[in-house]
Parts: C-alpha cells; structure tokens; sequence
C-alpha cells in the first residue's frame, strides 16, 4: 500500500500547485499503521500520525534525530538489533520483530522497508521508508493456541499429540547415541466404575487428583509425563535404567495405593494398572511403543489390576492380545467385504436468512461395520489403520466411493458442497493426486461439488505436496478447508502459503463458547484473521441454539454439529440434490 501511495505522488507532483513533498506528505498521512522514513544517516526525515501515536511524539519533535534515541528494533528469530535496512530493503520481504521504545516493548510488527532513491526529490535521497504492521494480538493468540495445541485442558498435563513427538525424538536419540529410556503407560481401575456410578464430575475430579500424585512421584526435571486419553497416563523416564525407572514405578503404584478419592464424605479405594516398554535403539516407531504400552496396561488391567508388568512380545498374554486386537479390528476383511458406509453431516450457512435455506454443504462421515451388522465409530477404526498402514487404501475407498455416488446429482446453480478429509499419508503420496484427477475425470462429476479438508499438521508435513494438490485441484474449481483450526503446529503462519476456502475451528473452541471468555475472545480473533484473508469460518461441536446466536454474532459463517442437524447415510442426502 505505502509503495503504491508512493509512486501515486510521484506522477501527480505538478498538479493543483501543490509541491510533491506535499503530496507525499498527504499520501503518508493516511496510511493506517506506523510508517517513519530515515536517512542513511539514521536521520527522522518523517513519521506519519500513526508513527506520532506510537512514539507519542510529534513529528517536529524527531525531526533531525537519530532514530536509535527513540526506538530500536529487535529480530523476532535472532533476538539480534535489526539495523541492515539496506538488505531488508534488497530482499522486499516482511520481517517480524519487537518494537522498543527505551527498554519498554511497544508491539510485536512485521517491518517492511523501501528503499527511496534520488526520483523522489532531494529530501528523501537515498532514504529508508520503515512500515510496522502491528501482530501483537495475532503473536499473543498463537501462543495461547500453542499451548492448547501441548496442553490437556482438564490436567494441564502434556497432551498425548506433545507425547507422541517427544517419543519420537527420543526414539531418533537411542538409535544416534544409543541412549536407553523407559516408557511407562498406567490407567486408574476404578475410573469406568466412579463415573458411572457417581458421575462424570467426580470422574474429572479423580483424573485431576491422580495427576497431582503422579507430579508428585516423578523427577520433572527429566522424566516427562502425560495424559494420554481419558484415565490414562504416560510417563517417559528420560535416560534412566530399568532398576531406576523401576524403583519410580514402585512409588508410584504404592502412592496410590495409599491415595483415597472422596466424594460426598465417601470415600472410594484407588488403584493403578500399568506396563512399561523399554526405549532402545530397536525400538522402531512411537506408534508402536504407545500401542505396546497400551497393550501391557490392559493385560495388567484383565489380570485384576492393582499390579505393574513389562512388555515382552514372546509372552503368551502378549501374544493372545495382539492377535485378539488384530482379529478384532481386522479391516483387510472389512475392504473385502465391503463393510463400509458414507454418511453426511450438513455444514450450513448461520445467516438467519440462508440458514431457513435447504443443506447444500456437507462433511463426509465414514462408518465401519462388524460382521453382525453393528457400527463401529471411525475413533475406534481409523487408529488401527493409521498404525497398520491402511489409510491411503481407507482415503481411497472414500474418494472412489463419494464420487460413484455424486454422479446422480443433477443440481448445478450452484451445485451442493461434499467435503473430504483426507489424511497425512495420502497427501504425502506423489501418486494420489493422479488417483484423484482420473476418478475425477472417469466419474464426469463436477469438480466443484468437492471440499478437501486437510489439517495443518498433515499439510506442513509437506508443504510442497500440499501446496501441489491444493493449486492443481483448485484450478478445476474444488475448495480446500484448513480443519482442526488453532491446534496445529503454527496456524496463523501456514495461512499465507496453503490456499484454503475455509477455516474450521476446532470445537474445543466451540463447545464451551458460552461460558469459557477465552475460547469466545480465540474464535472473535480466528474470525478476524480470517475474514481479512478473505476466508468463510466454520465453527464445529454447535450444539444448541445459544451457541449459534453467539456464533452468529461473532461473525461466523458456517456451524456443523447436532444443533443443526446429525449425520445421515449420504445416500439419502443426495436425492435432495438429484
């Protein structure tokens, strides 16, 4: 904007009387943010009234002095001054860094700098144009967000996502210096039994206490717990040896053995189950060490619980519960019998008047079936095939399914919106966007009936495949929503490079908007940002109608979830359209 105004004055410098520096002068004034010009010399040529609010100094007062005597600039990824504008100016890119006005931080900017050469008049030779645009709030929100993203929010313990990454450094870190650690995953007994008897109030209250005591009994300067899910937890000891680890785990077992839970002046028995896996440089994946550990703890549990085991896959039990689970959740005979159905749920317009509209956008649901006839939730399945490997066939089936079923729609002003999520592995695949382009073209469908949702973590894992996928389809007419908002890896940073329609707030967000001011002031702020990018909001997890009165004055555009409607065989949503 400021280069544009820029030039602007220099090609009208003869009109009206006016001299160019009042033009310039003019020009600069309007600008909304901060925007000084200094010489080579370090000089105050110029500040614009926003630049006065800042320093809240008027210009006549900098005129002529160093700039260094009012502010400095600190670099937001070296903690380095930032002086070179000469080479920021060369490399014409935003650079994020912290104000300072003395030693007190005025905002957190990106900085553009222009270089202005002996064209625009002798006064402004050779000159720097500084322009601050202020991500203070922005900087503020992500780190809120980050911490979400590492963070259990009934604990505020490490989530099993920050686990999961820590394990696979140290996986890396045995295999390099052949360092050894210990993994140990532990459930509490009576959890299923206190939530079902005396509710799920006092089920978080015992999940809370339970954390408390394992803080208690660990070394945090090394060792590294977690809330894996629901009542279960992971403890990684960080370079310590069996006998070490061993001797934690036997305080641990004892602590809560000893721990009473009370509720209602009575008083419930608590105690612990749970298995270990050594971490050394055979260990092959941390998929492999949760589910092992997990394996180990549920045995500890068959077996009456109260007790602590090691995992040894030669062990019979060890054995007969991976060939159970395997069994179980056997999804090669699920592909060859065809024991999958889609379902749809509507992603619908909040706006009172579009939203007394019929549905004409939808999430697409899988759901898998056992052999009797009964629904297995993708929670359950899904898992089991990102650790077996399965989802590019999983992905597949979906995209190959929804497409055989949208050649019925005959709808085409506009035509209805199906959304697809597709997974880290398939998108990681050079050869699925082909899979996608041909049954696009053998199908004759509409491409743009087709919504992708990807997540940050899945697009950031290759950026340059995503950005592939994203463009290629995108330029046949489909749309892309970013899903999961504001629990990815960096979210407000990936906007600028991945070319999404939609922004999808997480519901972890949504689902306590009534009463949490945090999750309301995080979705006002995902609204604003993307709103000025030019993207529509999805809100998920809308359960009610006071939900999507707020939402709806908040700005969002869309809402999915049993508020508005739950999902249904995409089948019979289809003749809708046809």
């Amino acid at each position: 904007m400021g280069w544009l105004l820029l030039r602007r004055t220099h090609s009208i410098s003869g009109m009206a009387g006016k001299t160019p520096m009042d033009y310039k002068q003019e020009a600069f004034k309007v600008i909304p943010y901060p925007l000084v010009i200094i010489n080579a010399n370090n000089i105050f040529l110029y500040v614009n009234p926003a630049a006065e609010n800042m320093f809240k100094m008027r210009l006549r007062r900098l005129m002529g002095r160093d700039y260094k005597s009012i502010f400095s600039l600190i670099d937001n990824n070296t903690d380095l001054p930032i002086s070179n504008f000469s080479r920021l100016a060369e490399s014409s890119r935003w650079k994020e860094c912290e104000l300072k006005v003395g030693d007190k931080k005025i905002l957190t900017a990106e900085l553009s700098v222009i270089l202005l050469d002996s064209a625009y008049q002798s006064e402004y030779s050779d000159s720097y144009v500084l322009s601050f645009k202020d991500i203070t709030q922005r900087k503020a929100l992500e780190s809120q967000v980050e911490i979400l993203e590492k963070r259990d929010s009934l604990t505020h313990l490490y989530n099993r996502k920050a686990f999961e990454s820590l394990l696979k450094a140290v996986i890396h870190d045995s295999r390099k210096h052949g360092a050894s650690h210990v993994f140990f995953h532990l459930s509490i007994d009576q959890f299923k039994k206190i939530n079902e008897t005396i509710g799920y109030t006092a089920g978080d209250v015992l999940i809370r206490r339970v954390a408390e005591l394992l803080q208690q009994n660990v070394d945090k300067s090394i060792d590294f717990l977690s809330r894996l899910n629901m009542d279960e937890f992971g403890i990684l000891f960080r370079e310590r040896g069996i006998s070490s680890a061993a001797n934690t785990m036997r305080h641990i077992h004892k602590a809560a053995k000893e721990f009473q839970f009370t509720w209602n002046r009575v008083t419930y028995p608590i105690t612990i189950s749970g298995g270990f896996v050594l971490v050394t440089n055979t260990s092959t994946t941390a998929a492999k060490l949760l589910s092992d550990g997990d394996l180990t703890c549920r045995i500890a549990r068959d077996k009456g619980g109260d007790r602590i085991l090691a995992y040894n896959k030669n062990n019979q039990d060890v054995q007969r519960a991976e060939n159970d689970t395997k069994g179980m959740w056997n999804l090669k005979d699920a592909f060859r019998d065809n024991r999958f159905r889609l379902f749809a749920q509507p992603i619908h317009a909040l706006e009172p008047a579009k939203y007394k509209l019929p549905y004409s956008h939808y999430e697409i649901l899988i759901r898998m079936y056992d052999e009797d006839g009964n629904i297995i939730p993708p929670d359950e399945f899904i898992p089991v095939a990102e650790n077996n490997g399965m989802m590019p066939e999983l992905d597949r089936w979906v995209v190959r399914d929804v497409m055989r079923q949208l050649k019925s729609v005959t709808q085409q002003s506009p035509p209805p919106v199906f959304a697809i999520n597709l997974s880290g592995i398939s998108l990681d695949d050079e050869d699925f966007l082909d899979f996608v382009l041909k049954e696009i073209d053998a199908t004759q469908i509409d491409p743009r009936m087709l919504c992708f949702e990807i997540t940050e973590q899945v697009a950031v894992s290759n950026i340059q495949l995503a950005e592939k996928f994203i463009e290629t389809l995108r330029a046949r007419g489909s749309s892309f929503s970013l899903d999961d908002f504001g629990t990815g890896v960096s979210s407000y940073g990936y906007l600028r490079s991945l070319n999404v329609d939609y922004l999808k707030i997480d519901g972890i967000f949504i689902k306590d908007i009534l009463s949490d001011d945090v999750s309301r002031a995080m979705v006002q702020s995902i609204v604003q940002v993307g709103h000025t990018m030019g993207l529509k909001i999805i809100a998920e997890y809308v359960e009610n109608d006071q939900i999507i009165n707020l939402l709806r004055i908040m700005s969002v555009d869309y809402g999915q979830g049993y508020g508005i409607n739950r999902p249904e065989p995409l089948q019979e949503l289809i003749q809708a359209h046809t």
